[in-house]
């Protein structure tokens, strides 16, 4: 791949996050009039997924309490799921070990995703 020599926007890293910042960024910029996405790059020292995202764990996960930051995951997620392919978004299932005293948090986090 060839790098273009001049770009408005570069993003760090295509990870969950990079690849996320990277994709509302350009939606919130189409929505203006600023630009098509043409001129967002988004770099990284090895290749989509290759570090924290796809190793750290192997998971994307979403059970946090914290109603933010279940936000923030829920819309990672959106990301990935609609191209998942090309994002190379693999899920693969879901389980939660906690001690009893957070049933009632867990319980709630599960009924809200």
């Amino acid at each position: 791949m060839t790098f273009p020599e001049k770009v408005d926007y570069v993003i760090v890293g295509a990870g969950i996050h990079g690849l996320s910042t990277a994709w509302h960024f350009a939606v919130k910029l189409k929505a203006r009039g600023k630009c098509d996405g043409s001129k967002i790059v988004v770099i990284d020292k090895d290749s989509i997924a290759a570090g924290a995202s796809g190793i750290a764990c192997g998971v994307v996960r979403n059970n946090y309490y914290q109603p933010a930051m279940r936000e923030l995951m829920t819309l990672c997620v959106d990301v990935w799921e609609s191209d998942a392919k090309n994002l190379h978004y693999h899920n693969v299932g879901y389980m939660q070990i906690s001690p009893k005293c957070m049933e009632e948090d867990v319980a709630e986090i599960f009924a809200q995703q």
